[in-house]
Formats: structure tokens, C-alpha cells, sequence
């Protein structure tokens, strides 16, 4: 019996820290964009809400992490890695 499964694209393996960190800063960025504009409709400009500026800045890191994580993990290539080459 054959085996039909599919093989894995290990295309993270071959790339570089450089590549993954840039697909991080990617993510950052899309992510603390979007945390950003919560963060604008929060009213982040009211007196003593410096912890919620920090708390945003927090969440947009952990889901870059993870998301970056994830991406690595699945080893396929995808429209994120062909922007992150473009930087």
C-alpha cells in the first residue's frame, strides 16, 4: 500500500531568523493596527488609562507571537511570506 500523504513544505526550515522575524513584524503590525483602532474607540485618551494602552500593546505582541508560531509551524508558504520578502 502506498502511503498518499502529504509531505510538509519545510520552507521555514530553509529560510533564515531574518525571514521569520520579519513575518513576526508583519503580523505586529497588522495585528497592533488593528488593537490600535480598538484602542481608538476605547477612548485611549482619557486621563489614567496608561494601562490600557499597555495592555493593547501586550495583546497585539502575544497574537503576533502566536500567530507567528503557527505560521512557522505549518511550513507552507503563504501570501504573509511573499510581503515579509518584500521588506
Amino acid at each position: 500500500m502506498s502511503n498518499n500523504k502529504r509531505k510538509k513544505n519545510n520552507h521555514h526550515a530553509k529560510m533564515g531568523p531574518g525571514h521569520i522575524f520579519r513575518v513576526f513584524l508583519l503580523y505586529f503590525v497588522i495585528f497592533g493596527t488593528i488593537v490600535a483602532f480598538v484602542g481608538l474607540i476605547g477612548d485611549d485618551s482619557l486621563p489614567g488609562s496608561g494601562w490600557f494602552i499597555w495592555l493593547l500593546a501586550f495583546v497585539a505582541l502575544t497574537i503576533s507571537v502566536v500567530a507567528t508560531i503557527s505560521h512557522v509551524k505549518s511550513g507552507q508558504r503563504s501570501k504573509v511570506d511573499e510581503l515579509a520578502d518584500k521588506w
